[in-house]
């Protein structure tokens, strides 16, 4: 009898269980790659911590700012219906300091989308006000004079609140709409002052103010063509108008300063069009087409002579751009760009009141700019793996000129630039590439100030003749998967010329180092450093009387800073990290010739030390505990206040020298 061999069933099982134990790990991985994809996680985190001294640097912009405890509190709430696609999103941000935010969204994807958000942020000024004034906070106030320290200390503060209201809908065949509103208001105090016969006086202005914006945009996305067009507009509303101050000074010929007018009440409007098209998968062509207008006619708090009740601003800006991009050959490349700009200040010009000096004619200056820029560039790739990269870029400006000024002035700058740049992969891990920039920016015939008569032209910085020459050099290297660096250099050399007096030389160099390491697959180290230092010479002069006396500053200015940084993971459970900076900033005025004792003006510097430590740990796969430790450390020697007080005795001060330390515990759910 011939033997027969059956397969069993069970033996299925089997071989199900080998490729399980072959592939099961790959295949676990996988699903909960696509887990988190499909349903991203969720977060509550909440917990206290604890500042160790008073700073306000180190709160200016969160309200962290005096010793005592503080909550902590953030939220992350993602949801997906699977069955419509739609999407719910909540988070919060620093529920437990002035710096807070809110957002909620709602989504179907492909469909629609909206949305609302809040947000808080204030601004503690980093000084403390002595004074004797009385009324801060209103729009009457009085100068009540006092010694110098002996009026009451008080420090000012702005808050901003904003709500945005964003929506979108898809309505097909490429087409889609979106809407934003934001509305923000603005609060609080801030520094300010009038000058009078009798000297400074210290004023603090109030701030009631109400910025909105408004965002409509159409937008088609084509197979080759997309085109976003729309409407935008600000407006700005400032409940306060004018600030009163008394006492008024008695005499036929003081000139009291007030009411004091505040920024009035202007809008802007823009339509604009942007858009793209590809000729063909290397040839594409981009452009833009803008028209806003912006007007302020808010009435004068005082008409003016002979009783004109507004200024009547308008300014109309028109805005083309239009930019292509080819690669004719696989080796070449090719870019060409064309900008102009027409900001058209159309308000009115009057005269306000009498001419009282030959520097005062009384009447307002309107400010219009045109300006044409245009750029073209080629990129090749020769042998050997370089490829040379060379453009030409233009920029030209026409100002109107304004009758009566303090300083020279002209109507036209060009500026023609030239550049080349190498570039090539140095092997496997190294790559790099150098570049030189040759700029030319001169202009039309300097007009000279009738008061100020010196031989030669005194150019401001951005009108002067000036010829700039700038090398930059650019590294990145990989010698190994888990370490890469990169380094980045630029020198650049400023010539002025064609002045008797004004700038006349400038330097500045810039060298900046990154680079990563990962230590293992656990732990990951970072690090940085930059230096910068530039230098600018100026030629000036003093009149006394009808005598001139020339002087000179060679002005410095140096910025180093670093950092480093370690994460990584103790063991399952424990995952730690910090991160040390330093950063120091130090001004050099250098002044030489001047005849009086501002000639010997200190240099001011800054310096910040911030130390960050963290440790979490995961008690269950959905709970863990985070502790967090901050040291910073500011200081600083600037000189600008601390002898200075008005004439009515008011002084403003900071500690120079600002240290604090926070501590803070958090516990964080998770869940899908």
């Amino acid at each position: 009898m011939k033997k027969t061999t059956q397969i069993r069933p069970q033996g299925l099982t089997v071989i199900a269980a080998s490729l399980s134990m072959v592939f099961g790990s790959a295949l676990a991985q996988d699903n909960e790659e696509v887990t988190r994809l499909i349903r991203p996680e969720s977060s509550v985190q909440f917990g206290a911590g604890y500042l160790s001294d008073d700073v306000i640097r180190f709160g200016q912009y969160s309200g962290l700012k005096d010793s005592g405890l503080y909550a902590i509190g953030n939220v992350d709430y993602l949801r997906r219906d699977d069955a419509t696609g739609t999407w719910y999103r909540f988070d919060a941000r620093n529920l437990g300091l002035e710096s807070r935010s809110v957002r909620v969204e709602h989504e179907r994807q492909g469909n629609w989308r909206y949305g609302i958000e809040y947000s808080k942020i204030p601004r503690y000024s980093q000084y403390v006000v002595n004074t004797g004034l009385r009324g801060i906070g209103d729009d009457i106030q009085m100068v009540t004079p006092v010694a110098i320290g002996a009026g009451f200390d008080k420090r000012l503060k702005t808050e901003r609140e904003g709500v945005t209201i964003t929506g979108q809908k898809f309505l097909g065949n490429g087409l889609d709409v979106q809407v934003r509103f934001k509305n923000e208001t603005k609060e609080g105090d801030r520094l300010f002052g009038r000058g009078r016969f009798d000297g400074r006086q210290f004023l603090a202005e109030p701030i009631d103010q109400t910025m909105r914006q408004v965002d409509v945009i159409l937008g088609f996305t084509g197979e080759k063509l997309q085109l976003s067009g729309g409407y935008y507009g600000s407006f700005f509303n400032n409940d306060n108008r004018s600030l009163t101050v008394f006492p008024f000074a008695s005499g036929a010929n003081v000139n009291n300063l007030s009411p004091i007018a505040l920024p009035p009440d202007n809008e802007a409007h823009q339509l604009y069009l942007t858009g793209g098209y590809s000729f063909t998968p290397t040839t594409r062509a981009n452009f833009k087409v803008a028209r806003g207008i912006a007007t302020q006619d808010d009435s004068f708090i005082v008409a003016s002579a002979p009783g004109r009740s507004n200024l009547d601003g308008r300014v109309e800006t028109t805005l083309l751009q239009a930019g292509l991009t080819a690669r004719p050959m696989p080796k070449l490349s090719l870019l060409a760009n064309f900008k102009y700009e027409d900001r058209d200040d159309e308000t009115p010009v009057r005269q306000y009141f009498p001419p009282v000096s030959t520097t005062v004619n009384a009447f307002n200056e309107p400010r219009s700019l045109r300006s044409r820029t245009g750029k073209v560039e080629a990129s090749y790739l020769l042998p050997a793996d370089f490829r040379v990269i060379g453009g030409v870029d233009y920029e030209e400006r026409r100002r109107n000129v304004i009758a009566v000024r303090q300083v020279n002035y002209r109507e036209e700058t060009d500026e023609l630039s030239y550049r080349v740049e190498l570039r090539r992969s140095l092997g496997e891990t190294l790559n790099g590439s150098i570049g030189y920039v040759n700029s030319d920016r001169d202009g039309s015939r300097f007009q000279n100030p009738a008061s100020f008569p010196v031989t030669g032209p005194v150019a401001p910085l951005h009108i002067a003749d000036r010829e700039r020459d700038k090398v930059r050099l650019k590294l990145d290297w990989a010698p190994a998967e888990q370490l890469s660096v990169q380094l980045l250099a630029d020198v650049s050399r400023d010539d002025y010329s064609g002045a008797k007096l004004g700038l006349d030389d400038g330097r500045s160099t810039f060298v900046s180092l990154d680079a990563s390491y990962s230590i293992s697959d656990a732990w990951q180290a970072l690090g940085w450093a930059s230096r910068e230092k530039s230098r600018i010479d100026n030629d000036s002069s003093t009149r006394i009387g009808t005598v001139h006396t020339p002087w000179s500053a060679e002005v410095k200015q140096r910025t180093e800073a670093f950092g480093l940084g370690l994460r990584g993971k103790l063991n399952e459970r424990w995952k730690v990290g910090g991160d040390i900076q330093y950063s120091h900033d130090r001004s050099d005025y250098g002044l030489s010739g001047v005849p009086t004792a501002t000639a010997l003006l200190p240099d001011v510097k800054y310096t910040l030390r911030t130390l960050k430590l963290f440790a979490e740990y995961e008690m269950r796969q959905d709970l863990s505990v985070r502790f967090d430790a901050i040291h910073d450390r500011w200081s600083t020697n600037d000189w600008v206040w601390s002898s200075f007080a008005y004439s009515d005795g008011t002084t403003l001060s900071q500690d120079d020298s600002q240290k604090a330390t926070f501590i803070g515990v958090s516990m964080r759910y998770a869940w899908r």
